[in-house]
C-alpha cells in the first residue's frame, strides 16, 4: 500500500498547485459570466435570471475549455524528458524504482485522476449554486430555492451536470468521466517514458461538448457512450500491448512515438547500429519476429508470395515506412473503424423505435392509418457521419504522419529519393492510407447492405410503402 501512496504524493506533489488554481479558475469564470449576462443583479429582474446568466452552449465550452486545459497542465506535471542524456534519468525510472509494475502505475493514476475529476465536478455544482443563489437574492427574487432548481434544470449546464431526469445522460456521464481520467492517466505513461502525451482526451471531450450543449436524440447519446466505451478499451489495449514490445528497440523506433526501456538499454544518441546487424538482432530465430518479416519487406518463397500481392493486411504492412510504429498506426486504423461503425448504429437506433411503434398499432391485419416505416434512405439520414470521418482521417491523417516520419523524425527523405525504385518515397507516404480508406468504404457497403436486409426482411409488409423498392437508392 505504501508504494502507492509513494506514487499518488510524488505525483501531487508536482500538480497540486495546478489543481488549485483549476478550483479557484472554475467559480471566477462562472461569475465573469454572470455579470457579462446580467450586468449588475441588483438592476436585473429576476424573472428566468438563471436561463438567462447560465443558458447556452458557450456556458459548457467554457467550462469544458478550463477543466481540459487544467487536467492536460496536470498530465504534463511529470514529464519524461531526460534530465541529462548521458545519465537517461526519466520519471519512468522513477517509477520503476517504485517496485510498481507498469499497468499498476496506470491504475493508480486513473484513480488519482478520476478523484480530481469528481472534485473538480463538485467544484463546479457548488459554483452554480452559490453564485445563482447570490444572484437571485441580489436580484430580489422571492421563492429562491424553487426558481433555483428550476434554472439549474433548464440551463444546458446544469442539466449536464446534474441530469436528475434523464437516466440516458448519467450513463454517459459516468462513461466520459471514466474514460477522460482513463486518457489523462495513459498521456502520463506516454510522457513518463519518453513518449508522445495521449491526444485522445480531446475525443472524449468533443462527444461531451456536443451531448451537453444540444442535447441531441437519445440514439445519438447511445452512439456517443459506445464510441467513448470502445475507444477506452481500445486505449487500456494500447497500453497492455506497450509491455510486450521488444527491449531494446535497436530500430529505435520508438524513440519518438512509444516507449524506450531504458533498464535495458542505454542509446549513445551519436551511434546508430547497422541496419543488417539491426535486422540479425531481430531475426526469425529469435523470440521476437524479424524487423523485415514485421514490415512485409522479407523475401517469401515463391509459393506465398503471390498470395500477398493480394492480401491487404501484408500490403497495409509493406506499404507503411520501415521503422514506423506500427503500434500506434493500428490503434489509430481500429478507433476510425470504431468511430464510424460505432455512429452507423444511429440507423439501429431510429429504426428500432419506429418498429416497436409500429408493431404496437397492428391488429390483427390491420395497421393504424399512417403508420407507416419511413423510405430506406430516410432512416439512412445522419448515420454515415462516422465514415465520413473515418475515411478522412485514415487517409490523410496517415498519410501525414508517413510524410512527418521521413522528413521530421527520422529526416530520411533524401535516402528515399535516391532508392533506384523512385517511387517507393510516394508509395510509403499514400499506399497505406489508401488501402485503409478503402478498407472503410467496403465496412459501410456491407454494413449498408446489412441494413437493407434489416429493412426488407423484418419490417412488417403492411408498414412498408408499396413503392419502397423505388427509394432504396438515394438518387
Amino acid at each position: 500500500m505504501e508504494k502507492y501512496l509513494s506514487l499518488v504524493f510524488l505525483y501531487n506533489r508536482a500538480s497540486h498547485k495546478k489543481i488549485l488554481l483549476i478550483a479557484a479558475a472554475i467559480p471566477i469564470c462562472l461569475i465573469m459570466l454572470f455579470l457579462l449576462q446580467i450586468g449588475n443583479p441588483y438592476e436585473a429582474s429576476s424573472y428566468m435570471l438563471m436561463e438567462r446568466a447560465f443558458g447556452g452552449p458557450w456556458v459548457v465550452l467554457l467550462f469544458i475549455a478550463v477543466n481540459v486545459t487544467g487536467l492536460i497542465a496536470v498530465a504534463n506535471s511529470l514529464k519524461g524528458r531526460k534530465a541529462l542524456k548521458t545519465s537517461c534519468s526519466t520519471t519512468g525510472y522513477t517509477m520503476r524504482r517504485l517496485c510498481l509494475s507498469p499497468i499498476s502505475s496506470y491504475l493508480t493514476i486513473f484513480f488519482y485522476y478520476l478523484a480530481i475529476i469528481l472534485i473538480l465536478w463538485g467544484v463546479a455544482i457548488a459554483s452554480l449554486y452559490a453564485v445563482g443563489r447570490l444572484g437571485l437574492t441580489m436580484a430580489g427574487a422571492t421563492e429562491i430555492d424553487t426558481k433555483l432548481a428550476l434554472g439549474l434544470l433548464r440551463t444546458e449546464i446544469g442539466h449536464a451536470l446534474i441530469p436528475i431526469a434523464h437516466p440516458i445522460v448519467i450513463i454517459f456521464n459516468i462513461v466520459a468521466v471514466l474514460a477522460l481520467a482513463g486518457e489523462c492517466a495513459r498521456s502520463c505513461y506516454l510522457s513518463w517514458h519518453n513518449g508522445t502525451p495521449s491526444a485522445g482526451v480531446i475525443l472524449v471531450i468533443v462527444a461531451m461538448f456536443i451531448v451537453w450543449a444540444y442535447d441531441p436524440a437519445t440514439s445519438y447519446i447511445l452512439v456517443a457512450i459506445l464510441i467513448i466505451f470502445l475507444f477506452s478499451a481500445l486505449s487500456i489495449g494500447d497500453i497492455i500491448s506497450r509491455e510486450k514490445r521488444p527491449k531494446g528497440d535497436p530500430f529505435k523506433v520508438n524513440k519518438h512515438d512509444g516507449i524506450v526501456d531504458l533498464d535495458s538499454v542505454e542509446y549513445d544518441d551519436n551511434v546508430y547500429l547497422e541496419v543488417n546487424s539491426s535486422a540479425e538482432a531481430y531475426g526469425s530465430g529469435s523470440e521476437e519476429v524479424s524487423i523485415l518479416h514485421r514490415y512485409g519487406r522479407a523475401e517469401e518463397n515463391n509459393g506465398r508470395k503471390g498470395f500477398q500481392n493480394f492480401n491487404p493486411v501484408w500490403l497495409r504492412r509493406r506499404l507503411m515506412p520501415l521503422g514506423i510504429n506500427l503500434e500506434k498506426t493500428n490503434f489509430f486504423f481500429g478507433v476510425c473503424i470504431f468511430t464510424a461503425v460505432a455512429e452507423h448504429l444511429v440507423f439501429y437506433g431510429k429504426y428500432l423505435i419506429k418498429l416497436n411503434e409500429i408493431k404496437s398499432s397492428i391488429k390483427g391485419i390491420t395497421i393504424d392509418s399512417g403508420m407507416k416505416m419511413p423510405y430506406f434512405w430516410e432512416l439512412e439520414i445522419h448515420a454515415y457521419y462516422g465514415y465520413i470521418i473515418g475515411i478522412l482521417l485514415a487517409f490523410f491523417l496517415q498519410a501525414y504522419w508517413n510524410y512527418e516520419y521521413y522528413n521530421k523524425k527520422t529526416k530520411s527523405v533524401y535516402v528515399m529519393k535516391r532508392l533506384p525504385d523512385s517511387k517507393e518515397y510516394m508509395r510509403t507516404i499514400w499506399g497505406a492510407p489508401l488501402i485503409q480508406a478503402l478498407f472503410i468504404v467496403l465496412i459501410m457497403i456491407v454494413q449498408t447492405l446489412l441494413d437493407l436486409c434489416l429493412y426488407v426482411f423484418v419490417t412488417p409488409e403492411l408498414a412498408l410503402h408499396q413503392d419502397y423498392l423505388s427509394h432504396i437508392l438515394p438518387f
